[in-house]
């Protein structure tokens, strides 16, 4: 079965999701470079936060990620880990998900900083999981940070 035969055979609902994350993927990768990453966020935010008055359903937060993580395989490009953990966090708000949106950093041996951002629902990691993740020191929830 060809790409466009499995999209079609999804329920509806799935394929708004889709299309509301591939979007909203393209969307951020533009953003984060024309606006300030938190300018960025609190637009995309404030759109989520409106209209989640109007968006029909309520699929579990897994659900939500998954949609993030095929719509990201399908769309042409690379994202970076802050474009994808963005991304989901829109589209958790928009379905009224309380997730948290973490970064981390890490200071290498040859002593530059790497940093990553990934999404937590419950403890769990939804979208960023790394099998060394340990090695990020996390930063403040950006829920709760004051600097962005």
């Amino acid at each position: 079965m060809g790409r466009v035969a499995r999209f079609l055979a999804v329920p509806v609902g799935d394929k708004a999701r889709l299309l509301t994350a591939a979007t909203l993927l393209l969307v951020v990768r533009v953003g984060i470079f024309v606006v300030s990453l938190s300018r960025c966020r609190r637009l995309l935010l404030t759109v989520a936060a409106i209209a989640s008055r109007i968006v029909p359903g309520s699929p579990t937060p897994p659900r939500v990620a998954r949609a993030v993580d095929v719509a990201d395989t399908y769309l042409p490009g690379q994202r970076t880990c802050l474009m994808r953990s963005l991304t989901s966090e829109t589209l958790h708000r928009l379905y009224g998900h309380e997730i948290d949106h973490r970064i981390g950093v890490d200071k290498t041996d040859d002593g530059t900083f790497e940093a990553h951002s990934w999404i937590e629902y419950d403890g769990e990691i939804l979208i960023g999981d790394l099998e060394d993740l340990s090695r990020f020191e996390p930063l403040p929830s950006l829920n709760e940070a004051d600097w962005l």
